[in-house]
């Protein structure tokens, strides 16, 4: 499983999704990771930290969204609009990343 938020609920989705001997990588940040240690060592599942990801898993996650298996969700706020941005951030709002351009 890939969770390439790390917050909002979706760090504990994809740990619920990642099956027994599997791995849960986490690339991104925010959110917590709580996990209960014996639900980690009887399953035998990992959870792999990364801030970014791999060159090669942006080129996956950019395959899968060609092919309508991944929706890619971003929300674009004028500079300006930084407080606009910031307040619907703070009320769960946008879905997926948020972006300020000039």
């Amino acid at each position: 499983m890939l969770d390439f938020v790390g917050e909002r609920g979706a760090e504990r989705d994809s740990w619920a999704m990642t099956r027994r001997a599997g791995s849960d990588f986490v690339i991104g940040y925010g959110g917590t990771v709580d996990i209960p240690t014996i639900d980690v060592i009887s399953t035998e599942r990992d959870v792999i930290g990364n801030l970014v990801g791999s060159y090669n898993d942006l080129v996956e996650l950019m395959v899968l969204a060609a092919d309508g298996k991944v929706e890619m969700l971003t929300q674009t706020y004028p500079l300006g609009a930084v407080n606009d941005a910031m307040d619907d951030l703070d009320a769960g709002r946008p879905r997926g990343r948020g972006i300020l351009v000039p």
